[in-house]
């Protein structure tokens, strides 16, 4: 879920609809200076799913320290784990190669939560022998599922690896794409992000490349008001218009979870419009 604060109320944002809008940018990703992710669908399926096991969460949402609607970056353990799993889970059960991508993604995460970030999010404590041995877990489990969905998908794997000496020229070009379509993923899911959120969580994405292969370079990325200015352009399209389902609910403390899903389930489900642009149209 994020909370977005707007004046007097907060608008929650699914986790799943804000990957769908992730998708839909990478829908239109790809111009003279960019390529378009290959194979199309099943990266944008990816995309798109990157957190499709959130409903865990947030059809039955829960509450921060203070009693206000948790929002994505204040994402427990235990909570984390689970949707991370599930999210996998069923984009592996749509496309192999989605799975794969949505995997690489959750691994990153679990990184990321554990690791200190230029902006505030939840801290994982791995002084705790519990969280340690649940994170530690997590991540061996998604090694193993990548290896198997690379061995599935005709990709190369570790043990492959080291039994067949040096990657050969088609291999690489698989290693590169897949990489490509992965760095894609993380920026757009920042773009969708810095949309959705209060505040962009970032002023730049990850490393990302315009082809396979080519040398790494990052999007700037600054808000106006509602839009979302990014530079350079990725994107076909001189601008993209894009319209976010919200759900308005009182900006307070919250007394008990269950006093926060009624006002969910009672809340004003509205469309947050706003667009991104390059910095010429800014």
């Amino acid at each position: 879920m994020i909370r977005r604060q707007e004046q007097d109320d907060f608008l929650l944002i699914t986790q799943h609809d804000h990957a769908l809008i992730a998708g839909e940018l990478a829908e239109y990703f790809g111009n003279e200076f960019f390529e378009a992710p290959q194979p199309l669908e099943s990266a944008l399926t990816g995309i798109r799913l990157h957190d499709c096991g959130w409903p865990l969460h947030d059809n039955e949402p829960t509450r921060n320290k203070e009693g206000l609607p948790l929002d994505v970056f204040e994402t427990p353990c235990e909570i984390g784990l689970k949707v991370w799993n599930a999210s996998v889970d069923g984009a592996t059960a749509k496309d192999p190669y989605a799975g794969l991508l949505v995997s690489l993604h959750v691994l990153s995460l679990s990184v990321f939560a554990t690791t200190q970030t230029n902006f505030e999010h939840e801290k994982w404590d791995l002084d705790n022998p519990q969280d340690k041995f649940a994170v530690t877990k997590f991540q061996q489990s998604q090694i193993q599922k990548q290896d198997h969905l690379r061995l599935k998908l005709g990709l190369r794997s570790d043990k492959t690896m080291h039994h067949s000496g040096p990657p050969q020229e088609g291999a690489q070009k698989k290693e590169d794409q897949l990489n490509f379509n992965f760095r894609l993923l993380q920026a757009m899911d920042v773009m969708s992000l810095a949309l959705c959120c209060t505040r962009p969580p970032s002023r730049q994405t990850q490393d990302v490349f315009s082809h396979p292969g080519a040398a790494p370079l990052r999007f700037n990325l600054t808000r106006n008001e509602k839009d979302l200015i990014v530079d350079p352009w990725p994107f076909s399209r001189d601008q993209i218009e894009l319209m976010i389902p919200t759900c308005r609910i009182p900006a307070r403390a919250y007394g008990s979870d269950e006093d926060l899903r009624a006002a969910a389930k009672d809340g004003a489900s509205e469309v947050l419009t706003c667009r991104v642009l390059p910095a010429h149209l800014a």
